[in-house]
């Protein structure tokens, strides 16, 4: 599910003049399958969307969220569970281990500016924090943590909720042919903002490139200058060629950015690193770099390719 899906759902609900009910997954443990930020929204007409990790745990809270729809009164409130039998504290009927704190709270016609503006925030990829505490649901236009998601806890009735939301995950492609289109495709299934670069305008993959939010024709030595610098920038170098790679490295070396891939075998790699370094690039900015690209599956189509760089991608995002 991307992020935007979610609050749209929870919009066009609350038009309707239907309460949702939003479950949101504050802080987890150990094997949690519910981790920090997965979200769930419940409608007043019992439609859903989303999941806070599912099995037992999320059916039996779905249960009680369906009494509390059928409520006058809204609800808000935080809730620790414990995945583990027998336990003095409250169990979710899991047996996988850890913790998950839940937040439930309900939305009506009140909420449906404040989602709007998240909605639009998530469209034009601005800054927005959402807070969530005792007193209901609240969202702060161009502001951010340097942390994504922070919860503070003293008491049932003293705790808050802060959640960067705004700035999508973005992967930038730099390079427009089979690989590129095969990383596009499944980075675009999970809830990536993707953008693809390419300095050859009649590429036929880069034309039928339909999993791209944007498509852009540059220089492989100017990309640098499209790029975002954020923790939630993801950087796949796989241009056509050796010197495509060196261009497109140089340009973007000096970001500050989550990750930077490029393809290649570790020859290729060391033959370009020499390259920069003579021409001016701090070699210390090298170990920075994830070459060759992608976790290593032996792949060899790019689709595998593409597995093996959306894995490794995913493995860094969630470290």
């Amino acid at each position: 599910m991307k992020e935007i899906d979610l609050w749209i759902f929870i919009y066009n609900k609350l038009n309707k003049k239907l309460k949702v009910t939003l479950l949101l997954v504050a802080d987890s443990s150990n094997s949690s399958p519910g981790k920090s930020g997965f979200k769930m929204a419940v409608s007043e007409d019992v439609e859903t969307i989303g999941s806070i990790g599912g099995g037992i745990m999320e059916f039996d809270i779905l249960k009680e969220v369906q009494g509390i729809l059928n409520s006058q009164e809204p609800v808000n409130f935080i809730r620790k569970l414990h995945h583990k039998k027998g336990d003095d504290a409250e169990s979710s009927g899991l047996i996988c281990g850890g913790t998950q704190t839940l937040i439930v709270t309900t939305l009506d016609l009140s909420y449906r500016d404040v989602i709007k503006e998240i909605i639009d925030n998530l469209e034009e990829q601005n800054n927005g924090l959402l807070i969530i505490n005792q007193n209901g649901l609240t969202y702060k236009n161009e502001k951010e943590n340097f942390e994504q998601i922070t919860l503070r806890y003293i008491s049932n009735s003293d705790w808050q909720y802060e959640e960067n939301i705004g700035l999508s995950n973005t992967v930038y492609i730099i390079g427009g042919g089979h690989v590129g289109l095969a990383v596009s495709k499944i980075m675009s299934t999970l809830d990536f903002v993707v953008t693809v670069f390419d300095q050859r305008p009649e590429v036929i993959t880069m034309r039928n490139n339909t999993f791209a939010n944007n498509k852009i024709i540059t220089t492989y030595n100017k990309v640098g200058n499209f790029i975002k610098e954020t923790n939630r920038s993801y950087i796949v170098i796989v241009t056509p060629n050796h010197d495509g790679d060196k261009e497109a490295l140089k340009s973007v070396i000096d970001k500050n950015v989550k990750y930077i891939g490029m393809m290649g075998s570790k020859k290729k790699s060391k033959s370009i690193f020499n390259l920069l370094t003579k021409e001016g690039v701090n070699p210390d900015l090298f170990s920075k770099v994830h070459t060759p690209i992608g976790i290593e599956i032996e792949a060899e189509s790019p689709e595998e390719i593409a597995v093996s760089i959306a894995a490794e991608i995913i493995k860094i995002k969630n470290l």
